[in-house]
């Protein structure tokens, strides 16, 4: 009978080991930039944004800009680092339709960059304030395994003190 018991506890033992055997691999976000356009609006996926609302949109993402014919005449658009202090370089971006002389340009980004649109012959400051997510929480990304695992190895030892109780007479 005691060969019996270890069988079947070794059994339920290998089945809990199973579970995370077989477990799913946790999903990866795609890498994030952010974008923030100055003086003119952005579109991504049929949402609009307006001017200097950081956004983060996955990497490789298509963003199409407008300027702002309020604003006066449109001149340029010009690309910055993420910084604000230097000029994007042409890989960290990539045209898809149009110039960056356009009043619409269609963008594909690489990296995180601050886009400013020039108007009345006046250069658009980059370090403007802007609106940032300030949040330092991550949404949660799936059930963990831990507490069903150790709910089955409470009732195996459970069981394992009933049985030793029953067939110890």
């Amino acid at each position: 009978m005691k060969k019996i018991i270890a069988l079947v506890l070794s059994l339920v033992m290998i089945c809990c080991f199973a579970v995370t055997a077989f477990a799913a691999e946790s999903p990866v976000a795609a890498e994030k930039v952010t974008v923030t356009v100055r003086k003119g609006t952005s579109s991504v996926g049929g949402q609009t944004f307006k001017a200097d609302v950081v956004h983060n949109v996955d990497n490789g993402t298509t963003i199409v800009l407008k300027a702002d014919a309020t604003l006066g005449k449109f001149n340029n658009w010009v690309f910055y680092t993420a910084d604000g202090k230097t000029l994007a370089a042409g890989t960290d971006y990539e045209i898809v339709k149009g110039t960056l002389n356009d009043s619409e340009v269609t963008i594909k980004l690489n990296k995180s960059v601050i886009i400013c649109a020039n108007y009345n012959d006046v250069k658009t400051d980059p370090n403007l304030p802007s609106n940032t997510d300030k949040s330092d929480s991550a949404p949660q990304t799936g059930d963990t395994v831990a507490p069903y695992v150790a709910l089955v190895m409470l009732c195996m030892v459970a069981f394992g003190f009933g049985a030793k109780k029953v067939y110890s007479k």
